[in-house]
């Protein structure tokens, strides 16, 4: 598989998440059917911690070997992703063009722990 390809589509799939969180939040919300917030801070934060985790994602495209540390997280971050998504949606809190976001990260977390088995198995 072509690792470096995985990591830099993580990277790009969550630019293209966290930055309109980040720089357009208030028109993100109403692309995913969520209704408009008072206050957007939480959504900023969330879209610049996105991107953080893209950046890290980068940074292990460019080291496939230095960097399993940021894999483990990204696992870790998407996974949670998956769930609190998931949950949400089941309660009817959240609709699926929300929800579907999570469907990406369920990708990116398979391939991350494909990575991470493979190279456990080459050291």
């Amino acid at each position: 598989m072509g690792w470096k390809i995985l990591f830099i589509a993580a990277a790009l799939f969550n630019f293209a998440a966290g930055v309109p969180l980040l720089v357009a939040p208030h028109e993100n919300l109403a692309l995913m059917h969520l209704p408009p917030v008072a206050d957007v801070m939480y959504h900023q934060v969330t879209g610049l911690l996105i991107i953080c985790f893209g950046v890290g994602y980068g940074l292990v495209a460019g080291d496939l070997t230095s960097n399993h540390g940021i894999v483990w997280l990204g696992v870790a971050g998407k996974a949670g992703v998956i769930f609190l998504m998931a949950q949400a949606y089941s309660a009817g809190a959240i609709p699926f063009q929300a929800f579907s976001i999570a469907l990406g990260d369920l990708a990116f977390v398979a391939g991350f722990i494909a990575f991470l088995l493979t190279r456990r198995r080459l050291a």
